[in-house]
């Protein structure tokens, strides 16, 4: 029986490293008028939409451990503590005893004592969020300045041409849970020699199992390579003999740490796409837990743009993650091993993970002691 290594210490570092990185919770389009509930590195959060902010809070009334998402959002008319006027901005108001909360955390109105001052102790924490790519995403951690500082271990993923761009159609798809870490997901999306044997017929050949030739690109910032990949044509990448070879090239990966991915793959041209057409996705992963992670995805496209082909489209990536899931849900330790001694590594096809996981262990280094 192999042993399972884990660097305990290292994981528990990058754990908390990864609080100083900004990560998504929810699509923008969820959090509307009503608080929503999240989870991400083992706390329990609300995500509001106050006016025109977005504001994230510890799920937890501070008067009496109450959640928050089962409060809802006042428009900010009701009487001022003090009797003069109105509150005049939108609050979360908790559902237990109507304690209003106002976007910065602080409590502005406790029903039960109108008109006595509050407590400057009746407040939560506000952490930092920030909309991009559709997405609210939520940084644990501030700067140095403080909240008024929200820096982060790396910056905000940023979309491609695909997003919003004319040309492209952008669609969701379906969120997702897997039972393994968020840096697990991410290294699986990233490995490409595995699509013979778990994706066959679909993204590989299984009497082809030779990995493409890859150099890769890291900024410190960002880890992408180009490829060459041969896979059977799809009506779903627009293609016009289903089944026969095509050659994807470039298919371009780019890694955006700490747990983001942009795939852009070239297609076959069109009359008005001379150049080649693009299929896009977009992963962002949040970690849950060490253990567990949730998976944001945008699938582009800029073929078949009618609306009746994305059930197509999105039926496709469910059929690669149907295929996927079991594979990384069954990998231990559930964690990945930031010391790359605990696993073995064939260079060539795991040159992205190698550097991916270098990148993480440098990121664990910068972890403040427990």
């Amino acid at each position: 029986m192999t042993d399972i290594h884990l660097d305990v210490a290292g994981e528990a570092r990058l754990h908390r490293a990864l609080r100083r990185c900004w990560h998504p919770v929810a699509r923008s389009s969820e959090v509307a008028d009503k608080p929503v509930p999240v989870s991400l590195l083992d706390e329990r959060l609300v995500v509001v939409r106050l006016g025109n902010e977005i504001a994230c809070f510890p799920d937890l009334c501070v008067h009496r451990g109450t959640a928050l998402s089962l409060g809802w959002v006042d428009a900010g008319d009701q009487p001022a503590p003090d009797g003069s006027g109105t509150v005049g901005e939108p609050c979360l108001v908790c559902a237990y005893h109507g304690w209003s909360y106002d976007r910065r955390g602080v409590v502005r109105r406790i029903p039960a004592v109108h008109g006595r001052s509050i407590p400057n102790r009746a407040r939560v924490t506000r952490y930092a969020t920030a909309e991009a790519a559709g997405l609210v995403w939520v940084l644990l951690e501030p700067g140095p300045g403080g909240w008024e500082d929200p820096s982060a271990a790396y910056p905000l993923p940023q979309a491609g041409s695909w997003w919003e761009q004319p040309g492209y159609r952008t669609i969701p798809i379906e969120t997702y849970d897997w039972a393994c870490s968020a840096a697990r997901r991410v290294e699986n999306f990233v490995d490409f020699s595995h699509f013979p044997w778990v994706h066959p017929d679909v993204l590989g050949d299984r009497s082809k199992p030779l990995s493409p030739e890859h150099e890769i690109r890291d900024d410190g910032v960002t880890i992408s390579f180009d490829i060459s990949l041969e896979e059977p044509q799809a009506s779903v990448k627009g293609d016009v003999a289903p089944g026969e070879k095509v050659q994807r090239e470039p298919t371009t990966y780019t890694l955006h740490m700490p747990l983001s991915v942009t795939l852009d793959q070239q297609l076959r041209p069109s009359p008005d796409r001379p150049d080649g057409n693009h299929f896009v996705l977009f992963l962002a992963c949040a970690p849950l837990s060490s253990k567990r992670c949730r998976s944001f995805t945008w699938n582009a496209r800029t073929y078949r743009l009618e609306p009746e082909n994305d059930a197509e489209l999105a039926a496709f990536q469910s059929l690669i993650l149907d295929q996927d899931r079991p594979i990384a849900e069954s990998q231990r330790p559930e964690e990945l091993p930031v010391d790359l001694s605990q696993e073995l590594h064939i260079a060539g096809p795991d040159k992205a993970s190698i550097a991916y996981r270098r990148r993480l262990a440098e990121l664990a280094a910068t972890a403040s002691p427990e």
